[in-house]
């Protein structure tokens, strides 16, 4: 299937071709197969007849109505609802799942989109699905499945804690030589960045993977560049996310947990507190790379005693979603109005140039009209010439009723000719009338 068309008139043809026919036909008609072809429904936001629905119509029974075709930028929320006792989820009720629907912002104009900030862009109804489902995202305390990114950065630590044991002293370019390597010695992979301490690494996993479950169910992509750095990009519509993970330090004299105060090491020294704090990095970039406006937006949360990281969730996902809601809106009104700024600019060059043009043939018509009353008494003498030619070929032919030889007759009637084609070169009104008509002098001046 081609990419190159637009996904509106794709969408609006697979619809049809697919309630129209069976998938098998369809698909065969597109050479992919049938459930490539459901997988690609999928994708588009296009729904399925149910199983059975062709038998019923070949045997002639009822079936479902045809539903009507959903808006492509349509997220489906799933969320369990819990009730609390101090924070704390206590009772879960049945799980509920909303439509997040988003405005096609390519056909709103200028004006319109100027006035829409934040939560705008999207369709009534769907600001209150989604505040409702972020007040259902609550932190597991134990989780069974990890998301993908953070057995990967499980792993990796894994490594990194056995290789810095095998290798104490790599930072200082000294490889001790051993006879049997436990661990072989490669440079880090990256992964997610989360820094906190052995104390805190479960709750940090816990916290994260409820983020990441969540911007995975509003249609996010990931991707962890390659290198040592440890990152993560997060594309929320059209806007790239990052955030990192850590736990913050404090000097050891500020603790009042007694472990850390029984040693001997200095108490200006800084060591974990306990308190998660995640920043948040959000990409503003105008429509086209290169563009001025473009910027970092900066969110932080962090631990309280009366209010957790977990218990920060819902505000956090909703004030990372506003400020990709309002880069999207201003990314489509910068080009728009880059847009319009081009058609005006052409328009004005086309004006500039049929301008030019028109005085340029001005000047051409001016010029030939200096020429053509220029050349008037030139006409005049060539319309006298053509006179005086034509009645001299009259009176030749008056003479020629005289002549009787036959021979000097046809000598006359030849030269009679030749005078009359001298007599019409020299006729100047063709070429008059041709000469005005390039001027576009009016025929009656």
């Amino acid at each position: 299937m081609s990419e190159s068309q637009n996904t509106k008139q794709i969408r609006m043809k697979l619809y049809e071709e697919v309630w129209s026919e069976p998938v098998t036909t369809v698909a065969e008609r597109y050479g992919v197969s049938d459930n490539g072809l459901r997988k690609r429904c999928k994708a588009l936001n296009i729904p399925l007849p149910p199983v059975g629905y062709w038998a019923k119509v070949r045997a002639g029974k009822p079936v479902a109505d045809r539903p009507p075709l959903p808006p492509y930028d349509e997220t489906i929320l799933s969320y369990e609802s819990y009730e609390y006792e101090q924070g704390i989820p206590k009772v879960q009720k049945q799980k509920r799942a909303g439509s997040l629907e988003l405005l096609d912002l390519d056909e709103l104009t200028v004006e319109q989109l100027t006035n829409m900030h934040d939560f705008d862009m999207l369709a009534p109804g769907s600001l209150d699905v989604l505040t409702d489902w972020c007040n259902g995202l609550t932190v597991p305390v134990r989780i069974q499945d990890y998301d993908v990114l953070i057995s990967k950065h499980k792993s990796e630590m894994e490594y990194r804690k056995e290789r810095d044991k095998e290798y104490p002293f790599k930072d200082d370019g000294i490889n001790l030589w051993r006879p049997f390597e436990k661990v072989k010695y490669r440079s880090n992979e990256a992964v997610i960045p989360v820094t906190v301490s052995d104390r805190q690494i479960n709750r940090a996993y816990r916290i994260v993977d409820t983020i990441l479950k969540a911007f995975r169910q509003l249609k996010c992509s990931f991707s962890v560049d390659r290198g040592d750095r440890d990152n993560i990009s997060i594309t929320l519509l059209s806007t790239v996310v990052s955030f990192d993970v850590h736990e913050c330090k404090t000097k050891r004299r500020h603790l009042i947990d007694s472990k850390y105060l029984q040693d001997l090491r200095p108490l200006y020294e800084e060591v974990y507190d306990g308190r998660l704090q995640i920043n948040w990095q959000i990409s503003k970039s105008g429509y086209y790379y290169g563009s001025d406006k473009t910027h970092l937006v900066n969110l932080t949360f962090i631990d309280k005693s009366n209010n957790l990281l977990e218990n920060q969730i819902s505000a956090m996902i909703l004030e990372v979603y506003k400020y990709c809601c309002n880069n999207e809106i201003s990314n489509v009104l910068d080009h728009k109005n880059r847009t319009l700024q081009y058609e005006q600019e052409k328009n004005e060059r086309l004006a500039m140039e049929l301008a030019e043009t028109q005085q340029k043939r001005e000047e051409e018509k001016q010029a030939l009209k200096e020429v053509f009353i220029n050349n008037i008494s030139e006409h005049a003498n060539n319309w006298f010439k053509h006179e005086r030619l034509s009645r001299y070929a009259d009176e030749l032919e008056t003479h020629l009723a005289s002549c009787s030889d036959e021979k000097t007759v046809l000598l006359l009637q030849e030269y009679i000719r030749l005078v009359r084609d001298n007599a019409d070169k020299c006729n100047p009104l063709s070429h008059i009338l041709d000469e005005m008509r390039a001027i576009d002098l009016p025929e009656d001046s």
